[in-house]
């Protein structure tokens, strides 16, 4: 029977999964709608986040991710279970193989825990593979990463923004900043309350966000739907772009500065390739409008973007699903592999692949947690 492979990218606004042969198959918002105390899953994605501010007591809305790391892994495991089912057609999936996109610049056991969304989860995993996302980033823009000289990537997601630079298979330096589109939501929500009394949605504070935020000049209005202060009762109001747009300077500028920073910092020969290569724009909220072209006029560097921004880290995954162990040969940097001993309950080896020149790691992991590769029973 043919080894089944998936790549997944668990983004804190949507999760994107691709399966070996058949492209990318799943592309849902990260949320969960669970009942009671066992967070027996109802619905997912799309279905779970209209209920959100909607649901009843008995109903707990989660989202499970925030700012790059795992926030409710009951939850993320309980969603994780409920798509395992969408993905086998009401079959667990066992003995297939796994590759996970995590941030470059969290801790190893954040990323750890990453892995044990599937092997904690109703689905018994062959092995577990961790790919920095940078690197899964590098696959999906169609760069030669192996070859690759000197190149910046700019992934602005929905809770955080990673600013990377890449060279020869490997990440020279990243640098993960706690701010991305779902800021500008709750800033546009803080200054309709403050401004006119009023109490908008997440929901619509998000299509406010699309509507009229922007890194250049717009003129546009938008009329918003929720409950006034002051009456208590249902009503509207009209709010401009000219209105919201300091709310993003503030976004922008963290961005542009930290990628100003880590330019000033890399080796001046990486520093000329991106120089000549341009900066590579990628991520879900990197859609805003006129951002592209304002970082090129602060950095003096071109920028490039993605064609299909909120697909780029798992279409890099899914390289390493379809090429398999020949990818991990072109980048050894890119993967590292944990073997759980003693059934995930004691110490772990972390083996790293060739190429990276550090001594085998003694690394103590949580009682029952298993590592970043996991090994199940077939």
């Amino acid at each position: 029977m043919a080894q089944k492979t998936y790549g997944i990218d668990f983004g804190t606004g949507t999760i994107k999964i691709y399966k070996k042969g058949n492209g990318i198959v799943i592309l849902e918002r990260n949320v969960v709608s669970t009942v009671g105390k066992e967070n027996k899953p109802i619905a997912i994605g799309e279905t779970a986040y209209e209920m959100y501010e909607k649901e009843p007591p008995s109903i707990h809305v989660s989202f499970p991710l925030q700012h790059g790391v795992i926030a409710h892994m009951q939850d993320m495991i309980a969603l994780w279970n409920y798509m395992n089912y969408s993905l086998s057609g009401k079959k667990k999936i066992k003995g297939c193989e796994y590759y996970l996109a995590v941030p470059a610049d969290i801790t190893e056991v954040e990323k750890q825990a990453y892995s044990q969304i599937i092997s904690r989860g109703e689905t018994k995993p062959k092995k577990v593979f961790l790919v920095d996302k940078p690197v899964a980033n590098a696959f999906g823009l169609g760069l030669d990463v192996e070859k690759l000289r000197g190149a910046m990537i700019i992934d602005v997601g929905a809770d955080t923004t990673e600013i990377s630079v890449l060279s020869l298979g490997g990440i020279v330096v990243s640098k993960l900043l706690p701010s991305g589109g779902n800021e500008l939501d709750m800033l546009i929500r803080s200054y309709v309350r403050k401004e006119y009394n009023f109490l908008i949605g997440r929901r619509t504070a998000e299509q406010a966000k699309k509507e009229l935020i922007a890194a250049t000049t717009l003129d546009r209005s938008m009329k918003l739907v929720g409950r006034d202060v002051v009456k208590g009762l249902p009503g509207e109001i009209t709010l401009t772009s000219a209105a919201v747009a300091p709310l993003a300077t503030t976004f922008f500028e963290t961005i542009i500065t930290q990628a100003r920073s880590i330019m000033e910092h890399t080796p001046p020969e990486i520093s000329m390739d991106i120089k000549e290569r341009g900066i590579y724009l990628t991520g879900g909220s990197s859609e805003i409008h006129g951002l592209a072209a304002l970082l090129q006029t602060k950095t003096g560097v071109a920028v490039n973007i993605s064609d299909k921004p909120q697909e780029t880290a798992v279409s890099g995954l899914g390289y390493f699903a379809e090429h398999g162990k020949q990818a991990a040969n072109l980048n050894p940097a890119a993967l590292f592999g944990v073997t759980p001993q003693g059934g995930g309950k004691q110490n772990v080896r972390q083996v790293r692949h060739r190429g990276i020149g550090q001594p085998q790691l003694e690394m103590p992991l949580l009682q029952g947690h298993t590592g970043a590769v996991y090994d199940g029973d077939d």
